[in-house]
């Protein structure tokens, strides 16, 4: 049995003094003889470790707005001195500057990640790869390289977002060791960026390390903390172009809104659907920020303001609408409003206000005057029948007024007899007493058929004004309803006008004032 105990050692010691031993086994076996990883590389009790830290920056991986956490890919980079671990470059260990070691076998300091976000790496909170390797070198300098991915926590300041910057911590520290057993020290305030990935939506503006002493309640000792600040900033093309430029479309379509006629159905349709189309908008800045109620981000203000102008675009289109279709043309406009509205405003807008009558619809003065003038001009057919004795009179009589003319063609034919024709009074010379038998009897016929003719007319004439009477007590009211609710529609149309005008400038003024606050 002590045979094979001891057989694993024998054979050891023969493969060694059968072949060569390296160098680098040579001096690992001097350096790690009765070495202990335990125990802090220091020559007495109350000595501290100077432990040097930096960090590079490999990518930033993931900003999650909604929870507050960034993701971030580093090397955290840790220097300290073991003066267990030196050796003199001498022929013994072929003059070795530096030899490759395992973190396993060498004591190092417990540098955590103090602000983690996230528990699932391996040796949490500390900062530890199983199996990683070190640089040792002669004079017991250990370098140690850690690649790590981080997700730390953010608090986000949404004020300006979409044209935000965030400013967020990577803090470490060192788990257990006070500042009076290892002191911990920034080597590099600057952050650099080795092997850099630009992140699509994110850009890193400033990256700088700090140092922070703490005291806890607990106990007497302080403690050294080393901080890297991150300033990010967002990369504002995306959000500008699927996000505030609809935003600013959709408010400019709300002025477009007073600019359709004032009795239009569709005014009201257009201002919900803008409201709604904000609100969407709204829902969707909502999901990408996180739930606070510390700050209100200005494009969200700027939504709100939209949304506001746009009820009350609703409430002004619905007054209006109903100002122009429900008037009934009984109640006129108040005279104040047409000082106001009619002679100052109008001027100003320039709306024009000139009421147009509507066709068909006479006036009521026109009326009357034709109706005097018909029957003026029906007394004056008698007049010429009488005066005009001959045929070549009627003719010209005829050709100068047609109603006359038609008058005449009705008395002709009630004549009993042809008038006579002077023309031809030469020829029919026979007997002058037969004449002027003819010339007494066409006197008296004349007379008769003036009498008649001048009741027909007066009765005709008193029928006619009966008429116009009877149309003008049915039409003068309508046409009054009518001027009424024009005037209405112009009052309207003047007040669309200025609402346009108002919400044209509270639209800009307010886009101008909010969105260059972001920028």
């Amino acid at each position: 049995m002590d045979v094979v105990r001891t057989f694993p050692k024998k054979l050891k010691e023969i493969i060694y003094e059968g072949g060569h031993k390296s160098a680098e086994d040579e001096l690992m076996q001097f350096l790690f003889t009765n070495y202990s990883k335990a125990t802090r590389p220091i020559g007495k009790t109350n000595d501290s470790v100077p432990v040097q830290l930096y960090m590079t920056l490999n990518q930033l991986i993931d900003v999650d707005e909604k929870n507050q956490i960034i993701t971030t890919r580093i090397w955290l980079y840790q220097q300290w001195i073991d003066s267990r671990l030196t050796w003199e470059s001498n022929s013994s260990y072929q003059n070795l500057p530096s030899l490759v070691i395992s973190m396993d076998t060498v004591w190092c300091p417990d540098t955590a990640l103090l602000n983690s976000a996230d528990d699932q790496f391996d040796g949490f909170p500390r900062i530890v790869i199983r199996g990683l390797t070190a640089n040792l070198f002669k004079e017991g300098t250990v370098i140690q390289v850690v690649p790590a991915i981080l997700r730390t926590p953010c608090n986000m300041d949404i004020t300006y977002f979409p044209l935000d910057k965030q400013t967020c911590e990577i803090e470490f520290g060192l788990w257990m060791y006070a500042d009076r057993q290892v002191q911990l020290m920034l080597s590099n305030e600057e952050v650099p960026r080795e092997n850099f990935i630009t992140n699509s939506e994110w850009e890193i503006s400033a990256a700088k390390g700090r140092t922070m002493v703490k005291v806890f309640t607990a106990t007497p000792d302080s403690y050294t903390s080393i901080i890297f600040d991150l300033t990010i900033r967002r990369k504002p093309l995306y959000y500008t172009v699927n996000l505030i430029l609809p935003c600013v479309l959709v408010a400019v379509l709300t002025v477009v809104v007073f600019a359709l006629p004032s009795d239009s159905s569709d005014k009201v349709n257009l201002s919900i659907s803008l409201l709604l189309t904000l609100y969407v908008f709204s829902i969707l800045v909502t999901e990408l920020l996180p739930p606070t109620s510390n700050m209100i981000p200005y494009l969200t203000a700027y939504l709100i303001f939209n949304m506001m102008l746009i009820g009350i675009s609703v409430a002004m289109t619905t007054g209006v609408s109903i100002l122009c279709q429900q008037s009934s043309g009984k109640k006129p406009v108040p005279g104040w409003v047409r000082k106001v509205f009619f002679r100052v405003l109008a001027k100003i807008l320039f709306v024009e206000t000139k009421l147009v009558r509507p066709t068909g619809i006479p006036n009521s003065s026109s009326i009357y005057r034709k109706a005097n003038r018909t029957a003026f001009r029906e007394r004056r057919i008698i007049a010429h029948i009488d005066d005009h004795e001959t045929p070549e009179d009627e003719a010209n009589l005829l050709e100068n007024n047609s109603s006359t003319a038609k008058l005449l063609n009705l008395v002709k034919d009630r004549r009993p007899y042809k008038v006579v024709n002077f023309n031809n009074t030469g020829k029919t010379k026979r007997n002058i007493s037969e004449l002027s038998l003819r010339m007494r009897e066409l006197t008296d016929y004349h007379k008769q058929v003036r009498t008649t003719t001048e009741r027909q007319i007066e009765v005709n004439t008193t029928k006619i004004v009966k008429y116009m009477e009877v149309l003008l007590r049915r039409t003068l009211p309508k046409e009054k309803t009518i001027q009424i609710q024009t005037e209405w529609r112009i009052l309207a149309t003047i007040i669309d006008r200025l609402l346009l005008v108002t919400f044209t400038l509270c639209t800009f003024l307010g886009g101008v004032s909010i969105l260059s606050r972001i920028t």
